[in-house]
C-alpha cells in the first residue's frame, strides 16, 4: 500500500539533499530537517524519510511557521506493516 500526495511533483523533483531519520522519534526528524534546510539555498529541496507516525502532524505544524513548502508526501508500508513517511520540502 502506498499513499501519495502530489504525485506529479514527487516524481519530477530531484531532491538536493536526502535525510533518513528512520528508527528515530520526535523531535529528531524535525531537528534533522531544520539542520539540513539551513545549508540549502532557497528553492532547493530536501527529502526526509521517517518511521515516526507523529512526524506527519509535526511537519504540518512546523512548516506553518517557516517559509518552507511541503511539496509532496508519500507513505509506504515497509517491514511487517510498519510505515515509512517521506516528505519533500522546498526551502523558502
Amino acid at each position: 500500500m502506498q499513499e501519495l500526495q502530489n504525485p506529479d511533483i514527487y516524481e519530477s523533483v530531484v531532491p538536493t539533499s536526502v535525510v533518513d531519520t528512520s528508527g528515530t522519534r520526535c523531535p529528531i526528524p524535525l531537528l534533522k530537517a531544520k539542520q539540513a534546510l539551513k545549508v540549502l539555498a532557497v528553492g532547493e529541496s530536501l527529502k526526509l524519510i521517517s518511521t515516526d507516525p507523529s512526524s506527519v502532524g509535526d511537519f504540518d505544524a512546523m512548516l506553518k511557521h517557516l517559509p518552507h513548502s511541503l511539496l509532496a508526501t508519500k507513505v509506504d508500508v515497509i517491514d511487517s506493516g510498519k510505515k515509512s513517511y517521506i516528505f519533500l520540502i522546498q526551502k523558502g
